[in-house]
């Protein structure tokens, strides 16, 4: 299952991304997970990635400390839940935190 490229505009715009940085957010969710809310990596060495942006699962232990919120892996598989974590992550690192953030 996929989202569509118009309907996951409106989900990062509803998710509070800034207007000139959606291009970019589209771009590393598509070459993490294809735009497929439920995709799941298992085989990630930090205990899996989840959802569009395959936010890792570090960051359900160390979320709250680093953003105020640790990661619910269930919720990351909600395309909103998501795109406002990733959102949050990105304020804190940029998008260096993504490994794929060499094709933005």
């Amino acid at each position: 299952m996929t989202i569509a490229e118009p309907r996951l505009r409106e989900i990062l715009r509803a998710a509070g991304w800034p207007q000139d940085e959606l291009d970019n957010a589209l771009t590393i969710a598509y070459h993490e997970s294809r735009w497929n809310p439920r995709a799941i990596n298992k085989d990630d060495p930090s205990g899996g990635s989840y959802g569009l942006f395959q936010i890792n699962a570090w960051w359900s232990y160390f979320g709250e400390a680093e953003i105020g919120e640790p990661l619910d892996p269930v919720l990351a598989m909600r395309p909103l839940y998501n795109a406002r974590y990733a959102l949050r992550i990105w304020r804190k690192s940029g998008w260096d935190v993504w490994t794929t953030a060499r094709h933005i």
